[in-house]
C-alpha cells in the first residue's frame, strides 16, 4: 500500500467526498467508505455496525436534505487519520422531522481503495 496518499490532504478530501454521499444517500459510496468492522456510536450511547448503517440510508429511514458544515479539523497521528466535524443537518429520521447540530469524531484507516472510517461517534451540541 502507498503509504504516501494517507495524507491530511487525501483525508480531508475523503471527508468532503463522505459528507456529500451523506447528503446523497449514496449506499454504495457509503458502503465503500465505512470499513466491515465500523461501529457508529450515536448520541444516546447506541452502537450500531456497517449493516444498520447502510441499511438506514438504503430503505431511506434517514433522509438528509442538508448537511452544512460548520467546522472541521483533519489530523494523521501514526498513519491512522482523524476527523472532528460539526454539522448541521436537515432531514428526517422514520418519518420525524429532525434538525440538529451535530459534532462527530470519526477514525479512519488506509485501506487498498483509499481510507476508510473504522468508527465514529456523534453528539448534538449547541447551534
Amino acid at each position: 500500500m502507498d503509504t504516501d496518499r494517507f495524507d491530511t490532504t487525501t483525508l480531508n478530501e475523503a471527508e468532503s467526498r463522505f459528507q456529500a454521499a451523506l447528503l446523497d444517500s449514496d449506499v454504495p459510496a457509503l458502503d465503500a467508505f465505512l470499513h466491515e468492522d465500523v461501529r457508529f456510536t450515536g448520541p444516546d450511547g447506541s452502537t450500531i455496525d456497517k449493516a444498520a448503517d447502510l441499511a438506514a440510508h438504503r430503505g431511506r429511514t434517514l433522509v438528509l436534505s442538508e448537511v452544512g458544515e460548520v467546522s472541521r479539523e483533519v489530523q494523521v497521528i501514526d498513519g491512522v487519520g482523524v476527523t472532528r466535524a460539526t454539522l448541521h443537518l436537515v432531514g428526517t429520521f422514520a418519518g420525524d422531522k429532525i434538525e440538529a447540530t451535530m459534532a462527530y469524531t470519526r477514525t479512519w484507516v488506509p485501506s487498498a481503495d483509499g481510507w476508510v472510517i473504522a468508527a465514529a461517534h456523534g453528539s448534538p451540541v449547541a447551534p
